[in-house]
């Protein structure tokens, strides 16, 4: 197949017990994660239900077992996201309706706060993750004795142009799995927020993370709603190590909708122009 072929050109391989990562460790050792932390995901939503229910289906199919769903919901779209978890019937959900006037970042700080794991996970509510994203980043947290870990590769994913891509190289902040007690303070900013906290975050602990080489654990999905707009995308893409437009595009989606719901999704998204 091409598209394996391609995969395989950039070092992105399959099973997943391949996965590989490096550290930055330094100096004396943390105290150590007990035995299967609990791992709380937070979510932020505007409350676009017709996407959110495909990365709670990721959340859904996690294969860490000891795990949480933290939502943030702005306050306009508070009793539609109670209602549908409560028609979902997910696992161990919590719904946080947020009070008026914060930003983004405030309601990345009150998830954290409202959280009960010892391990905090970014959980983006337009983009999809394998089912072991979150047992492989717990897992590289307790044995790294890092303070955070990051995804350095991901995929990229626009369906309404029928084009993915392995990412660059670099720090997905989106993709961030962190101790609770070392997580950061997010700037109350609309946008962005995300960035300049990871940033901070790096330099202040750069002696203390570990990234992990697994792009096909996470589908950084543009939707078309998402806080950036296509020129921001547009330049991920012009600086992706890997390309697959087309019929590789369908090829690559058709073999990882066993993993992820991607064909659906895709479905959803060409439709909602």
């Amino acid at each position: 197949m091409r598209v394996l072929s391609k995969l395989q050109s950039v070092g992105v391989t399959r099973p997943f017990s391949l996965i590989s990562y490096k550290t930055t460790i330094s100096g004396p050792p943390r105290m150590a994660l007990r035995e299967n932390p609990i791992a709380s995901c937070l979510m932020m939503t505007r409350g676009n239900i017709d996407l959110m229910r495909y990365s709670v289906a990721c959340y859904q199919r996690q294969t860490y077992p000891h795990r949480e769903l933290v939502v943030v919901a702005e306050p306009e779209a508070g009793e539609e996201v109670q209602a549908f978890f409560c028609s979902e019937d997910a696992f161990n959900v919590r719904v946080f309706v947020a009070p008026s006037g914060l930003t983004l970042g405030d309601h990345r700080n009150l998830a954290a706060a409202r959280a009960s794991g010892s391990v905090l996970v970014n959980w983006d509510d337009d983009d999809l993750s394998d089912p072991l994203r979150v047992g492989i980043s717990v897992r590289v947290l307790r044995e790294t004795g890092a303070s955070a870990a990051f995804l350095s590769r991901l995929l990229l994913w626009w369906p309404q142009r029928k084009i993915a891509a392995i990412s660059e190289r670099k720090t997905w902040e989106g993709s961030v799995a962190v101790r609770r007690s070392e997580t950061p303070l997010y700037g109350a900013l609309p946008r962005g927020e995300d960035t300049a906290a990871i940033e901070w975050f790096e330099k202040t602990h750069r002696d203390r993370l570990a990234y992990i080489d697994c792009p096909l654990l996470y589908v950084y999905a543009v939707t078309g709603r998402n806080t950036w707009g296509v020129p921001h995308f547009e330049q991920m893409f012009s600086d992706a190590e890997c390309i697959f437009e087309g019929d590789e595009f369908d090829e690559l989606s058709e073999l990882l909708s066993d993993r992820l719901p991607l064909l659906d999704y895709a479905e959803l998204l060409r439709n909602d122009i």
